[in-house]
């Protein structure tokens, strides 16, 4: 290892992915009817992450909050995910 670096291991499927990616597994996952909490596991526990992206997918209009405070994806959201994934 050389000086200085830091060797971080982490076991996720999350740590190999790119924004763009990352943004698609959320949306993914909740049009599947998962929930924050299995978000935030699969980020390993990096539930500020999570929010920070949820935030943003809801600002963009691709996720948004229901009557009991839920979040689901929205038509644009199902639109978004199919354009650029449309293996998921």
């Amino acid at each position: 290892m050389e000086r200085g670096k830091t060797r971080i291991t982490k076991n996720s499927y999350i740590d190999n992915l790119s924004e763009m990616q990352s943004a698609l597994f959320i949306l993914k996952c909740l049009s599947e009817g998962k929930n924050e909490e299995y978000l935030i596991q699969r980020f390993d526990n990096d539930e500020q992450l999570v929010r920070i992206w949820m935030n943003l997918l809801t600002e963009l209009k691709l996720l948004m909050v229901n009557v009991v405070g839920e979040y689901v994806i929205t038509n644009k959201g199902k639109d978004y995910l199919q354009k650029y994934n449309p293996h998921w």
